[in-house]
């Protein structure tokens, strides 16, 4: 505030430096006018209008009367130059008179001589010209910076002694007590009136219209150091907002560098506390989850191996290679839940490291159509995009082709008779829709389909396969790329129908 209080008050000074020319050019304006007027029609006069004036006057060829570019075309617009020395003791008025002379009047004090002298020779011109006083004064008044009107002499509330010596012809010069205003009266030969020269108010440095000014200069100001101040801020946030980003898609080194001692260094000081404790958290859990495979695998794989060497010493016996086989399904099952829980941890603990390259969609899932072994009452068909035809897709080809097996096996599983595979790869986006004909997805539980472990009810229950991770694993595999997995009601077949939409190109 300091700062743009004292620039405001420079700015005042600035204009009002401006102000004041334009205020001493537009008194003397009308003064130099007269002056030049004389000597046009009367160019002996010049002495005796020096006389009168108190003050020196030449005429000067244009060329040599100033040689500041400035100054010589604001004479040729016909404006007034005012020239005053170092010491502000003397001071020059310059004004063009025609195309090769320039009226140079020096003064060295300004009193009420040159007011006076003004007065009569406005009065002189009056009465030279034979106009009516009213239109006279009215085609004047553009060179004048100060009213030019008649006044009745009894509304002057004159003094005895004013009144004599407008009488006798003197020009009245009347300033007021409080010094801000003046006015000059010469009375009218043969009339009860006055020509009236002002009143002439002096310059005010605090007009409304500096101030306005000032008061805009200092909104600007602050605006801009208000911006300033925001934009650093923005700027900080957008990198926090990019860090935030970064570790939502999984770079778990995201950091953003902190300095200052601001607000905005504090929060990112608490998101760097918050990465690096995700960071170990996620690392924590990666080698139990490692850990847990190693020691259960490891003993799947045994009594896997037992049984098979105790079936191989019970041949004859119905029952127990029964028992065996059901168990061995039972161990199957157990290792492939494993693999299932593995798969959704590496996808849930914070994003895997996805091998993006350039894939053609609709042929995985074409090779997931023919790879498929539904039973023996379902038949899977792709009626999506033709393979030669589809645009290359930026995407995990492993990844996309378990997402993709995972939602057929979860359709086929269900279907009565028919699932059916679409692919469409548009510009910008890539779809893939699998439906079936079988009793579909309650609408009340499409939000909850994707959830691990689910279970919505009788018809999608263990008995029937899975392990309630499969939708789970899609959805994580396509929010990885930047997309969606959405289910719906299938219009063609009328069961249950499931879409993933994701864009073409990966974002970095």
């Amino acid at each position: 505030m300091l700062v743009v209080g004292l620039l405001c008050t420079a700015a005042l000074q600035l204009i009002n430096v401006v102000r004041t020319a334009q205020f001493n050019e537009d008194i003397v304006n009308g003064t130099m006018v007269l002056l030049s007027q004389r000597l046009r029609q009367d160019p002996g006069a010049l002495s005796d209008l020096a006389a009168r004036f108190d003050a020196q006057l030449s005429l000067l060829p244009a060329e040599q009367a100033t040689h500041d570019g400035y100054e010589r075309r604001r004479l040729q617009r016909g404006r007034v130059v005012i020239k005053t020395s170092d010491d502000g003791r003397t001071a020059q008025l310059l004004r063009q008179m025609n195309n090769e002379q320039v009226l140079k009047v020096r003064l060295n004090t300004v009193t009420d001589v040159q007011a006076q002298a003004s007065a009569y020779l406005l009065l002189e011109d009056w009465q030279r010209s034979g106009e009516a006083i009213d239109s006279f004064l009215a085609r004047m008044q553009p060179a004048f910076g100060f009213p030019l009107s008649v006044v009745a002499i009894d509304d002057l509330f004159l003094s005895n002694s004013d009144y004599a010596r407008m009488q006798y012809g003197d020009v009245l010069v009347r300033i007021a007590i409080e010094g801000n205003q003046a006015e000059a009266l010469v009375k009218l030969p043969g009339r009860p009136q006055a020509l009236r020269l002002g009143p002439i108010k002096a310059f005010n440095p605090y007009s409304w219209q500096a101030i306005a000014v000032v008061a805009v200069i200092g909104f600007m100001l602050l605006g801009l150091g208000v911006y300033s101040v925001v934009n650093s801020f923005e700027v900080r946030l957008r990198k926090l907002e990019q860090a935030t980003s970064r570790l939502a898609q999984g770079h778990l080194n995201a950091r953003v560098a902190v300095h200052g001692g601001d607000a905005v260094q504090r929060l990112g000081e608490a998101f760097n506390k918050m990465a690096d404790h995700i960071q170990r958290l996620i690392s924590i859990q990666r080698e139990m989850v490692r850990a847990v495979s190693h020691e259960l695998r490891t003993p799947v794989a045994r009594i896997r191996f037992g049984l098979q060497i105790i079936e191989d010493s019970v041949l004859g016996d119905a029952f127990v290679g029964k028992q065996l086989k059901g168990m061995d399904a039972d161990i199957q099952e157990l290792d492939e839940l494993i693999d299932e829980i593995l798969t959704y941890a590496r996808l849930e603990e914070g994003g895997p490291l996805l091998d993006f390259q350039r894939a053609n969609v609709a042929d995985l899932a074409l090779q997931v159509v023919e790879e498929a072994r539904p039973p023996a009452h379902v038949s899977v068909h792709y009626r999506g995009q033709a393979v030669d035809q589809a645009l290359p897709v930026e995407v995990e080809p492993r990844y996309v082709h378990r997402a993709i097996q995972n939602l057929v096996g979860n359709a086929a599983r269900y279907a009565r008779s028919r699932v059916e595979v679409s692919c469409c790869i548009g510009n910008d986006t890539c779809r893939i829709d699998v439906e079936d004909d079988g009793p579909g997805i309650p609408e009340e539980d499409w939000d909850k389909v994707f959830t691990a472990f689910a279970r919505l009810d009788d018809s999608r229950t263990r008995s029937s396969g899975g392990y309630g991770l499969g939708l789970s694993i899609v959805r994580r595999i396509v929010y990885w790329h930047g997309g969606r997995a959405l289910v719906g009601r299938s219009d063609a077949l009328g069961g249950a129908r499931f879409s993933l939409i994701w864009p073409r190109r990966h974002p970095d």
